[in-house]
């Protein structure tokens, strides 16, 4: 018999208490939302999504350990599942007499059993822990004993949540090599991971989950890439967001201000906008209470992840006695930040205090997108910098 999985209009819902207010209630929480899917011998299927899609709860229905709120599922072939690698065991049972306990409950005859118990136990490399009983295992142990007891008895439909990674790296390598050799056999294997790599390698289809439905169901690469993108993409939204709350400007000592930061391109514009490679600018005005005790303009860039890619000291010492206002100018030269958001960040100091700060947010775009990942940076740069008058008549 062709094994086969299909998934109509399958739904799951859970219900829990709560006590909005100090009197008892119900919310009904949505973790499978109208899935249909269809996988046929063959499909090496691999489920990425963030925490809460869902895509535990549905292998769990596949499975057989948890019943569909509505809907219909399917499945033509024995299902075996690597939800929680151990829980089966009978701890007063020895690991060589829960091989036999196993078989059996999977319905293999004594003589499949014989035939690769000594594999299971050579796999497993439990030595002669292997005649103890399992309550004497380490969790290690238990797990590197229940994949190796599950892989080596033939599987039509194989279930793996999150159990790729199993005892140490050596294992974890050799108990990946089996799955791969499971999946050449045309079985039917699904394996939920967060391993991108490992969805890529093993899988020939990937789904895609979030909030109980299926986004994406393709090709892994074109799949996974998406995925990781939507995650990127919705973290750098929420870094920004977070990242905007520093852009603001404050007077530590009275009397000394930044009054302004201001970014210019290569047409002397004010922009918060500039593109990687184009001649830049940086303004910045103040007042200073403390110039007779001299000290120094602090400029640092630094990128949404909190990458400092840029941190220059203007010594202010040589400001004459009796002046309060300054002005700094920089030139950037071509701008060599890969495309990013980034923070400009502009402190005051005197004597080891900061007297004041300001900080502002741009972006820096590139008219063709870099090949090959996310430059920090697009080659070394050199700095001039100034004090008012030589930028003063181009910059108004």
């Amino acid at each position: 018999m062709e094994q086969r999985l299909s998934l109509e209009h399958v739904s799951k819902s859970f219900t829990t208490a709560l006590i909005p207010g100090g009197q008892a209630g119900q919310s009904t929480k949505l973790a499978v939302d109208d899935v249909v899917l269809e996988i046929r011998c063959g499909d090496r299927v691999g489920i990425v999504g963030p925490n809460g899609a869902g895509k535990s709860t549905l292998l769990h229905m596949i499975a057989g350990v948890s019943s569909p709120t509505s809907g219909r599922i399917d499945v033509q072939g024995k299902v075996t599942s690597i939800l929680t690698l151990g829980v089966g065991l009978r701890d007063d049972l020895s690991g060589r007499e829960n091989i036999f306990v196993d078989g059996a409950v999977q319905g293999k005859s004594r003589d499949d059993i014989d035939k690769v118990v000594e594999e299971v136990v050579a796999f497993a490399e439990l030595g002669e822990f292997i005649d103890y009983p399992v309550r004497t295992y380490s969790t290690g142990m238990k797990a590197r004993l229940a994949f190796s007891m599950i892989t080596h008895l033939e599987p039509e439909i194989l279930i793996i949540d999150e159990a790729l990674s199993v005892g140490d790296a050596g294992f974890g390598a050799k108990a990946t090599k089996k799955i791969l050799d499971i999946c050449n056999r045309g079985k039917i294997v699904i394996i939920v991971s967060h391993s991108m790599g490992s969805i890529r390698s093993m899988c020939n289809r990937c789904l895609w989950m979030d909030s109980g439905r299926i986004v994406m169901d393709g090709d892994p690469e074109v799949v996974t890439a998406a995925y990781i993108e939507a995650v990127r993409g919705a973290d750098e939204a929420i870094l920004l967001q977070r990242f905007k709350a520093f852009e603001r400007t404050r007077s530590v000592v009275p009397g000394s201000r930044i009054n302004s930061v201001e970014l210019f391109n290569g047409s002397l514009s004010p922009a918060r906008v500039l593109k990687a490679g184009e001649h830049s600018f940086l303004r910045i005005r103040g007042e200073h209470a403390l110039s007779a005790a001299g000290g120094e303009c602090q400029i640092r860039i630094v990128r949404l992840d909190d990458a400092v890619l840029l941190s220059l000291v203007q010594c202010v010492d040589q400001w004459r006695l009796g002046e309060t206002n300054f002005g700094l100018e920089i030139d950037l030269g071509p701008l060599v930040l890969g495309m990013a958001t980034y923070r400009l960040d502009v402190s005051l100091v005197s004597n080891d205090c900061v007297c004041a700060e300001s900080s502002v947010v741009f972006e820096v775009i590139a008219p063709l997108a870099p090949t090959g990942g996310k430059p920090m940076l697009l080659y070394p740069m050199t700095l001039e910098s100034s004090f008012s008058g030589a930028l003063e008549g181009s910059l108004r």
